[in-house]
């Protein structure tokens, strides 16, 4: 990865704290994103702390949701290193919930973070750098199949956003761009 900057989303815990930390020691520039500064800072100066040069860890808040904060977050990206080869769209969330008792509000929320936001994050990547340039997109889903129990609005939005990768990979594969997911289990 050395030479390359790769954009990730969710970056302040989880599976993207953990991802930046492995793509920084392979040699990427990471840009960390999320909506909680204070947890970005501290994985930035995990990073930091790791031997990563400073210059190569930037961080920006933003909440997918909001496309303002989306198209702000491409441009302080691109502002920052000049580039974005890859990007993890890791971003989300849910709560457990029975499907009987999801109110609509609680579904569209969930469905505009794990969907709707993701989309808006590719779209932009994309249009503002990938289509002309090339570069890889992973987008981060969840183990959906067969149903999620309890999690109906994540498991629909997670089923949207597979498909949604699959139109992206095919069509966008033209621009050298590369769109997958990665489905991993409960975490």
């Amino acid at each position: 990865f050395d030479g390359q900057v790769v954009l990730v989303t969710g970056a302040g815990s989880g599976l993207g704290r953990c991802t930046a930390h492995e793509l920084a020691s392979l040699g990427a520039t990471v840009a960390l994103a999320g909506r909680e500064q204070a947890k970005l800072e501290t994985v930035r100066s995990e990073i930091v702390g790791s031997g990563v040069e400073a210059d190569r860890v930037s961080v920006q808040g933003c909440d997918i949701r909001k496309e303002d904060e989306v198209i702000a977050l491409i441009d302080a990206v691109l502002a920052a290193h000049g580039r974005i080869d890859g990007l993890v769209n890791n971003a989300g969330g849910q709560y457990r919930q029975p499907l009987k008792d999801i109110s609509s509000k609680g579904f569209e929320a969930v469905v505009r973070l794990n969907l709707f936001g993701g989309f808006m994050v590719m779209r932009e990547a994309y249009n503002r750098w990938m289509a002309e340039h090339g570069g890889a997109i992973v987008n981060m889903i969840a183990d959906i199949w067969g149903g999620w129990f309890h999690y109906g609005h994540s498991g629909a939005a997670r089923g949207g956003m597979w498909t949604l990768t699959q139109t992206a990979a095919a069509e966008w594969a033209h621009s050298g761009v590369r769109v997958n997911c990665v489905a991993p289990g409960g975490i």
